[in-house]
């Protein structure tokens, strides 16, 4: 939720966001509860990022029972075209800024005065970037990538851009495929590059691997995408993630209704889903080997320790991405029995009902993605052991300011549960959606200087 004012109004403006949102929800009348001692300590973000590049293997033998092969797919390369809901999580979305980064130590001669720079995340490194309209007569849209890290630009390949007329809003240029070298140089990557308007850039991936499996007599089409452009097909997800759209690791398909399409929904119904040492195919579970070209994918039959997770009673509609496999769980009592893993929440929605009876709906979606899921973004349900959270209010009021490249500032504010999980405040009353709150910012004579209302972002 957010809006829009001049940087000099900043401080009065969140002020004014802060006091609002207090006495929102001081209206909406919710049944407070005693903070969770788990607030105290510490997050286990820290812990589990060091895990992200350490083996799997004796873990996972540790946390689930591991059988024999039982099958074996062979997969061959595919294309990926934009509207294939495959390359989903491959999607990589960048901001662009107009500061050049110290580490480009030049610019095109026939760049604008203010040419957009970006960072892209390939090969487990930073490769840097710029796009422009070339002020050359002919007036191109072209992008040029640091490939080799050595922060020239005149001496990598020039991509010229192609306007796509199907977006009238916006205008959106792509560029490529482009080519890309991973480390050691034996593998190369290749990929489209997308501009929307000079403000985002987005990678998508030009192929993926795909072919069939026969489990429980049974025969599924899958595919396997190298979603974080590094060259290989067997990272598996490690919490935390960055948001739910980019889990940071590569990505499986598996076509369980067998109508040949991978459709993209939530875990538990979707059919592509983040790369996890276990997966769930219909009530079995298995653990796959796969090669790093992916060209092979070997199914283990697995029986997973199990261990419970506690929420605390509370009536919650929550996504879970696991190494041990992906969930989308509902319950009014908060409780489930879960593969022991490390897991993180991608969204949560929760229902809370006041002294009157009414029922509000707080929704995590849309608040950060998984950076503001607090102590359930990263935590581990272990073998035969009860990992407890208490969630929801009494909430605490965040604010964030972003100031844009034009000088103004996007306000932000979210209610923060017990457990740091963060509700966007457009909560819904007894299924109607609230009304979006107004805001005033007050002069430090106590005079208005501007009111608006917040709107959804």
């Amino acid at each position: 939720m957010a809006t829009r004012n001049g940087r000099t109004r900043r401080i009065i403006a969140v002020g004014a966001a802060v006091l609002f949102a207090v006495l929102a929800i001081a209206e909406a009348g919710v049944t407070r509860k005693a903070y969770s001692a788990a607030q105290k300590r510490q997050t286990p973000y820290d812990i589990l990022r060091k895990a992200k590049r350490e083996p799997k293997t004796a873990e996972t033998r540790e946390l689930a029972e591991i059988g024999p092969v039982v099958a074996k797919a062979r997969l061959r390369p595919a294309s990926i075209t934009p509207r294939l809901d495959v390359g989903y999580f491959a999607k990589q979305m960048q901001p662009t800024t107009l500061i050049k980064p110290p580490e480009l130590r030049e610019v095109p001669a026939d760049a604008p005065p203010e040419p957009v720079f970006f960072t892209l995340d390939i090969d487990d490194r930073k490769v840097h970037g710029i796009t422009y309209r070339s002020t050359h007569r002919t007036r191109k849209a072209k992008l040029r990538l640091d490939t080799n890290g050595d922060g020239l630009l005149s001496d990598e390949r020039e991509y010229i851009g192609v306007w796509l007329s199907i977006f009238r809003m916006t205008r959106v240029y792509e560029f490529g495929p482009v080519s890309i070298k991973h480390a050691g140089g034996s593998k190369t990557s290749q990929f489209y590059v997308g501009c929307n308007d000079g403000w985002w850039i987005i990678l998508y991936q030009t192929r993926y691997l795909k072919g069939r499996v026969k489990l429980d007599g049974r025969t599924y089409e899958i595919a396997l995408v190298d979603s974080n452009y590094n060259g290989r097909h067997n990272d598996v997800l490690a919490p935390p993630v960055k948001n739910s759209r980019e889990p940071g690791c590569d990505s499986i398909a598996i076509d369980l209704n067998g109508d040949s399409k991978f459709e993209l929904g939530k875990p538990g119904v979707s059919e592509l889903m983040p790369l996890s040492r276990l997966v769930k195919v219909n009530e079995s579970y298995y653990h796959l080997d796969i090669a790093d070209d992916g060209g092979i994918v070997e199914f283990r039959r697995a029986k997973p320790a199990f261990g419970t997770l506690d929420l605390g009673d509370e009536n919650v509609n929550i996504r879970l991405w696991s190494d041990a496999g992906h969930q989308q769980l509902f319950s009014s009592k908060g409780k489930w029995r879960l593969p022991a893993g490390r897991y993180s929440t991608v969204e949560l929605k929760l229902i809370e009902t006041d002294s009157d009876g009414n029922k509000w709906l707080f929704d995590t979606e849309r608040a950060r993605g998984g950076s503001g899921a607090g102590e359930l973004g990263a935590f581990e349900v272990k073998p035969d052991e009860t990992t407890a959270f208490k969630i929801g209010p009494p909430f605490q009021v965040k604010t964030t300011t972003e100031e844009s490249r034009y000088g103004d500032t996007q306000i932000r504010f979210y209610l923060e549960g017990q457990a740091g999980e963060l509700y966007v405040p457009g909560a819904k009353k007894n299924e109607k959606d609230v009304p979006e709150p107004q805001f005033q910012i007050i002069g430090e004579t106590g005079q208005t200087l501007y009111s608006g209302q917040f709107e959804f972002a």
